[in-house]
């Protein structure tokens, strides 16, 4: 029993090992520019196993979106009951952006290629992928807003917040970012956001 759990676990690394170096290389060129070859090299299997694993590489990168989802919805569970939904969307984009153990790139490049992508759009609402994730992230992110769905009021609150996030690290990345903690200075692009913009906040500028 406890074999079978080890052997799950690995598979479960390497899974997720394959994705994310998908995700990597695919921040420089794009999802065409990547190589199977060279992924499944780099995580140290053959391409025939990449293909156990994943059909293609839209599949790798939407399983990681679901990892992301679940973390997500782990994060928002976490926040005190009475949260309002905004403070709890920022500290959990906040916590996975500036994980310790990623690259602060990694979550804006996924971003950038679900926008930019055709065929990774596809994958993306195409059924049955990442459906379970996606399903309870929408569940939590509603039960700690005014439904039990994504209605307008979360759906506004996730959007402004995504996009905050953004360019926090579109900033960051470019070197434009006036702190050298990036926790302190997309904490201050949340406040911006969340106060309405209805004027600058006074902080000064990179």
């Amino acid at each position: 029993m406890q074999e079978m759990g080890l052997r799950e676990s690995k598979k479960a690394a390497t899974r997720l090992a394959l994705a994310t170096a998908v995700l990597r290389h695919a921040s420089d060129g794009g999802l065409e520019s990547v190589s199977v070859e060279t992924v499944a090299a780099e995580v140290g299997v053959s391409a025939r196993t990449f293909h156990n694993y994943f059909p293609s590489k839209e599949d790798a990168l939407i399983y990681f979106v679901g990892v992301m989802l679940d973390r997500l919805a782990d994060l928002i569970e976490s926040r005190p009951g009475g949260e309002v939904l905004w403070d709890s969307v920022e500290y959990a984009l906040t916590e996975i952006a500036c994980d310790t153990e990623a690259d602060p790139g990694q979550f804006l490049t996924l971003i950038r290629l679900l926008e930019t992508e055709p065929t990774l759009a596809d994958h993306k609402h195409s059924d049955g992928l990442a459906a379970e994730q996606k399903a309870r992230f929408e569940s939590v992110v509603g039960c700690r807003g005014e439904s039990t769905d994504l209605g307008r009021y979360e759906r506004v609150v996730f959007g402004n917040a995504l996009v905050t996030l953004r360019v926090g690290l579109e900033m960051w990345s470019e070197g434009l970012a006036p702190h050298t903690d990036l926790r302190e200075f997309l904490g201050e692009a949340f406040r911006l956001t969340k106060c309405g913009l209805s004027r600058p906040m006074s902080t000064p500028n990179p």
